[in-house]
Formats: structure tokens, C-alpha cells, sequence
């Protein structure tokens, strides 16, 4: 059975993550520091909250994830506001559009990194390793979380500092999407050498809290985006050249879901218990039923076109919601009604293959290219075939990630990293799949829409324009 790092009681710090603002008043100083930053117990607790905090944001990762692509569609009354969303129809006030979790994720995670001076002076059981170790993770919390955020807002606050007290400053500017990619990059070459390694090696911990390799393969996502392709490389090739990691073997690929935490393939996974009171995935209550009816559905007329019917990752034609639903790759034993948890995958080995793969073809790295991306090609029983155009090859690549990491939260980041590259110059990846998924009258009133890449960003929220002054909304929004 999975094990979780136990979410300690906070006095002070719970105070942050039930504040209706990302940024609002902070819990004065003297209730944090007198009662609280005082022993190693407390920033394992801090560390514990800020790893919670970015479970929370799991549901809205995976749904914004896929929600604007082409292969996952929302369906039911929990999702009237994201099919919204989904059709192209976006607007500051819609309530599902917030940056909460996110925010709240950063700001433990900076107020950790605050405190955890005071405790090291305090408590000589907290050593410098130790230290090191926790303001890794902490800063791995951090970046995750600004990463999502370039990539579904683009230009966000770059908030490097606590908000602890009323002197805080509440109201930070956006930064260009750059900027924070450049502090997020700055953070992860940092962290990376602190981190722990194998300390937890055989234990789900090493699965469950980031370490040096999970460091690196953010650092190696951030870096594709970015279009910085031979430091991606580096960075895959890091992992790779570890020994550590491999793709699980095709008689036991199913393991990567059920159980989860693959010794083989796992990187870093947001861990779930459903023995432990509210370790439930909460998409088991607002996506996905035991009983049917579930309110997400695969669009089979996009999907079949790039996942042929013997390919085992339509896992028996249960099709990729089996990822969370069932047991096995047959599609034969399901999960039962005390088994919510599946993980929230973030990283694996099949992430790394496919990202070098990309970043290989970029650089005209074809051979490269074809022996990865026929790695996983191969492992899900596929035959594959090389490719010498780079057209054709980057056509590849999208492709093997979508039946790869079908409905894990990475497709509409995947396609509009695609048509981003060197200044949008392949934006007609997205107009064709917003156009070609609406009726004729809707195409006619979208056509003007989608030409413009701001609107391929979410709005900055209404009542985050209200709160502080010092924003901007993506101007798309203000036309």
C-alpha cells in the first residue's frame, strides 16, 4: 500500500491556504514564529502543506491540460463553465478561471524557505542536508507551479517572497512569460545540486518528493518550452545516463497506473491514499464514476486516427480513462470504490524519451529522433517506421504523445508548445483544431478569434483585476 506524506495541522501556516485571495492579508508574524518555526518537525509539516497545496491544483492541471485539445472533451453539469472554455467562449469572470491553488503552492513554498533559518538555528537535528534538501523541494514546488501558469496564462507575478505580514507587498505586477521562465530555470540549476538523490531510494518517497532526477526533468520540460533544445538534451540525458529509470517492460506497462509509483519508470507522482482520510484523487467525485456515467469522454474520431485498435494502450478498448478507472492493461479488472487514488503523474521515463525525441528533431537529430520515439512505439506492442522529414517527424512526435500520455494533462500544452516555436510560426496547428472541432456558423465568428495567439491564454481573473491595481489583463481580453 502507497504511503503519503502525512499533512501535519498548521496553526499558522492552514491560515494561507484558506485565504479567498492568492495574495491577501498574511497571519501576523509573532503567531508563526513564537508558535510555530521552532523544531525539523514544523518545516516537515511546512514542506508537507506547500507538497498539498499543489495536489490541489492536480484536478485543474489535468482538466486545463487537455480541456482546449482535441482529444479529451468535459461533459456533464460540473463542466458547464469549462465547455465554455473549450468552445473558444472565455471570459474574465468565468469562475473556473483562477490561479488559487497555484498561488497558494508558491507562497508556502517562499514562506518555508523564510522560516526555515530560524528553525536551523533552533534545532540542531535539522542539519545543513537536511536543509538543502527541503528548499530543493521547495523550490521544485515553486517552479512547478509558475510553470503551469506561463504556460496557461503566459505573463503572470513573479512572487519571490513570503507573504507574512501586513508589510508584504500584496500587489505584484505581471512579469513577461520570459522573466519567469529565466527565474524558474535560475531555480531549478540551483535546487538541482541540493537535492536529495537516492536517500529514499525503494521507498515511495522517492517517487512521491522531488528530487535531483524529478529536478532535472522539470528542468528539462522548461527548457523545450523555452527552445533551448540541446540544454533539454542535457537534461534528458542526465536522467537517462543515471541508471536509475527505464520504460516499464510491455507485459507490466500497467503498472505505471495501478499501483502507480513504477520502480521502473516512475520519476515524481502526486501521491493519493484512499486509506488515509482525504488522500481521495478528487476526480473519482467530478470526473470519473464507478458506476457509469462518468463525465468525460475520449473523442474517438481524433483519437482512432492516431491510435490504431492493437495498440495495448487502449488497454482492452476501455480507452485511457482505464488509466484511473481500472487494475490491469486487459481492461478486465476494474478498481473498486476504495481505490480513488491514482496518482497524478508529473514525470516519467516515456516524459524523457519523448522530450529528448522533440528537442532531437529540432536540431536535426532525425536518427536520434526515430530510435526514441520508437522506444515507446515498440513497448506498446507498435511497429514503427523512420521518418526523414522534419515536417513529418514533428507531425510524429505530436502524435506519440498523445496516444502516450493520453488524458494525463499534457496535450493542449504539448500542441501549443508546437505552434509557439520560433514566434508562432506553426500557430496553424491550433486554428486548425479550434476550427475543425466547431459547426460552420461557429468557425465564421471563431476564424477571427484564433488568429490571435493571446487568445490561446486564459484571461487574468476578474476579481484578481479588482484586488491589485498593479495588473494588466492579457489584452486579447480588453479588446
Amino acid at each position: 500500500m502507497k504511503r503519503f506524506i502525512k499533512i501535519f495541522a498548521l496553526s499558522g501556516l492552514m491560515v494561507f491556504a484558506s485565504c479567498t485571495d492568492w495574495l491577501s492579508i498574511a497571519p501576523e508574524n509573532d503567531l508563526i514564529k513564537e508558535k510555530f518555526w521552532t523544531k525539523t518537525a514544523d518545516v516537515e509539516g511546512a514542506l508537507a502543506a506547500a507538497y498539498d497545496a499543489l495536489r490541489n491544483s492536480s484536478q485543474q492541471s489535468l482538466i486545463f491540460g487537455e480541456l482546449r485539445a482535441d482529444l479529451v472533451e468535459f461533459t456533464g453539469n460540473n463542466y458547464t463553465e469549462y465547455d465554455k472554455i473549450a468552445a473558444s467562449n472565455i471570459s474574465p469572470t468565468n469562475s473556473v478561471i483562477n490561479w488559487d491553488n497555484y498561488y497558494t503552492a508558491i507562497n508556502l513554498a517562499n514562506t518555508l524557505m523564510y522560516y526555515d533559518d530560524e528553525v536551523f538555528e533552533k534545532d540542531q537535528t535539522f542539519t545543513p542536508e537536511m536543509k538543502d534538501a527541503i528548499e530543493a523541494e521547495a523550490l521544485f514546488i515553486r517552479s512547478m507551479a509558475f510553470f503551469y501558469l506561463v504556460r496557461l496564462w503566459k505573463d503572470v507575478p513573479l512572487v519571490l517572497e513570503a507573504s507574512i505580514s501586513d508589510t508584504s507587498n500584496l500587489f505584484v505586477p505581471k512579469s513577461t512569460e520570459k522573466e519567469v521562465l529565466h527565474q524558474v530555470i535560475e531555480d531549478l540549476l540551483y535546487a538541482k545540486d541540493l537535492a536529495y538523490t537516492t536517500e529514499f531510494l525503494g521507498t515511495d518517497y522517492f517517487y512521491g518528493r522531488a528530487n535531483k532526477y524529478s529536478i532535472m526533468a522539470l528542468l528539462a520540460d522548461v527548457y523545450l518550452w523555452d527552445e533551448q533544445y540541446q540544454k533539454c538534451i542535457d537534461y534528458c540525458d542526465a536522467i537517462i545516463s543515471s541508471g536509475l529509470y527505464g520504460l516499464e517492460p510491455t507485459e507490466t506497462l500497467f503498472n505505471i497506473y495501478y499501483p502507480g509509483n513504477s520502480p521502473v519508470e516512475g520519476i515524481i507522482e502526486i501521491q493519493y491514499n484512499d486509506d488515509l482520510e482525504g488522500q481521495e484523487n478528487p476526480i473519482y467525485y467530478n470526473m470519473i464514476s464507478f458506476a457509469g456515467g462518468n463525465q468525460v469522454s475520449l473523442v474517438n474520431k481524433n483519437i482512432n486516427r492516431i491510435l490504431l485498435s492493437e495498440d495495448m494502450r487502449r488497454f482492452g478498448g476501455k480507452g485511457a480513462v482505464w488509466k484511473y478507472q481500472g487494475k490491469d492493461g486487459l481492461g478486465l479488472v476494474p478498481r473498486i470504490i476504495t481505490e480513488r487514488d491514482a496518482n497524478w503523474i508529473l514525470y516519467r521515463y516515456a516524459d524523457i524519451l519523448l522530450m529528448k525525441a522533440e528537442a532531437c528533431i529540432e536540431l536535426d537529430r532525425f536518427v536520434d529522433a526515430n530510435e526514441l520515439i520508437a522506444e515507446t512505439l515498440l513497448r506498446a506492442g507498435m511497429p514503427y517506421e523512420n521518418e526523414t522529414d522534419k515536417v513529418l517527424l514533428r507531425q510524429k512526435i505530436l502524435d506519440e504523445r498523445g496516444r502516450e500520455f493520453l488524458f494525463e494533462g499534457k496535450r493542449w500544452f504539448d500542441l501549443l508548445r508546437a505552434a509557439k516555436r520560433n514566434h508562432f510560426e506553426n500557430k496553424q496547428i491550433i486554428i486548425n483544431m479550434i476550427l475543425s472541432g466547431a459547426d460552420i456558423k461557429q468557425q465564421a465568428i471563431l476564424r477571427t478569434k484564433v488568429y490571435d495567439t493571446l487568445s490561446y491564454y486564459l484571461p487574468i481573473p476578474e476579481n484578481e483585476l479588482k484586488y491589485n491595481q498593479n495588473l494588466e489583463q492579457n489584452p486579447y481580453y480588453d479588446r
